[in-house]
C-alpha cells in the first residue's frame, strides 16, 4: 500500500472515530451450527446459541464520508459451542470403537466494525449490513466425554470411560480444554424498525486443547501388528467454529 493511500485511511479512521458517541442497545439471540476444525473424519456438529446484549457507538458527528454508515458494537454474549465424534481404530486383528464429545459454555466479549445502508427502494426502512471484527471468550461450564471400547481386550489401556460413568469432576469440561478463545466474528445483516436479523461467522484461533486429549491424538497401528509399531498419529489441534442465525431487538437509544 502507498504512503499516500494509508495516510488517508488514518486520517478518516481519526476523523470517524474522534466524534464516537452511544447509540442504541438491544438484546440478542442466535442459533445455529457449533463443531471443530480439524482432521477427525467422523466428527459431527452440535448446537450453537448466543445470548446476550449489545450497544452501539455511531459517529453522526463525524466531517467523514463513513460517519454516517459506519459504527462499532461491543457488548456481552453467552455461547455455546461443542462437537461429538466417533472412530473406529485399527490395532493390528483388533479393533478399538471411540467416541467423544465436549459441550461447552462461553462469555464472549465481541468487538464489530459495522456499516449498513438503506436501500433505494420505494418503501423506506429497508436496511442492509455488514460486520467484521475480533471477539474474546472465555470457558464458564460445560460437560466432557471420551470412552473407548476394544471388543475382547479387558485390559485398561485398550478401554477406558471418562465422564460416561466417570468420577466427579472429570465432566468437567474446562478440566480438559483451554478457557481462553480469540476468534473473528464476520456476517451480513438485514434490519427493519426495531428488528435486524443477521448471518454469521464465528472462527475460532486458539486450540481447544494443548495436551492429549479427543481433540489430538487418536492411538493407532497403522503399520502392522507388531507392538513396535504402535504409533500416535497426531490429528491438529481443534478449533472453534460456529455458524449463527441471529435476531438482535433494539430495546432504545442511550443518548
Amino acid at each position: 500500500m502507498k504512503k499516500r493511500e494509508l495516510l488517508l485511511i488514518l486520517m478518516l479512521l481519526t476523523g470517524t472515530t474522534s466524534f464516537a458517541q452511544f447509540g442504541d442497545f438491544g438484546v440478542k439471540l442466535g442459533l445455529g451450527m457449533a463443531t471443530l476444525r480439524d482432521d477427525l473424519a467422523t466428527k459431527s456438529p452440535t448446537w450453537g446459541a448466543n445470548i446476550g446484549g449489545y450497544v452501539n457507538f455511531n459517529f453522526y458527528g463525524s466531517e467523514s464520508a463513513f460517519g454516517e454508515v459506519f459504527y462499532l458494537q461491543t457488548g456481552l454474549n453467552l455461547i455455546h459451542r461443542g462437537s461429538h465424534f466417533r472412530e473406529v481404530l485399527e490395532n493390528g486383528n483388533n479393533f478399538s470403537i471411540r467416541t467423544g464429545f465436549y459441550d461447552a459454555w462461553y462469555a464472549q466479549l465481541p468487538v464489530l466494525a459495522c456499516i449498513h445502508f438503506e436501500l433505494p427502494v420505494r418503501e423506506e426502512g429497508h436496511v442492509v449490513g455488514a460486520f467484521v471484527g475480533p471477539a474474546v471468550s472465555w470457558g464458564l461450564f460445560g460437560k466432557y466425554g471420551d470412552r473407548k471400547i476394544t471388543p475382547g481386550i479387558p485390559t485398561a489401556n485398550a478401554n477406558y470411560d471418562v465422564n460416561f460413568n466417570g468420577a466427579p469432576g472429570e465432566n468437567k469440561v474446562f478440566n480438559h480444554i483451554n478457557h481462553l478463545d480469540v476468534s473473528a466474528i464476520a456476517g451480513l445483516s438485514y434490519e427493519r424498525d426495531n428488528l435486524n436479523l443477521s448471518l454469521y461467522l464465528d472462527y475460532g484461533f486458539i486450540a481447544t486443547s494443548d495436551g492429549e486429549d479427543i481433540l489430538r491424538i487418536i492411538e493407532n497401528n497403522q503399520y502392522g501388528n507388531q507392538g513396535e509399531n504402535n504409533v500416535n498419529v497426531k490429528i491438529p489441534n481443534g478449533y472453534n467454529l460456529s455458524v449463527m442465525l441471529m435476531l438482535t431487538y433494539k430495546l432504545g437509544s442511550l443518548f
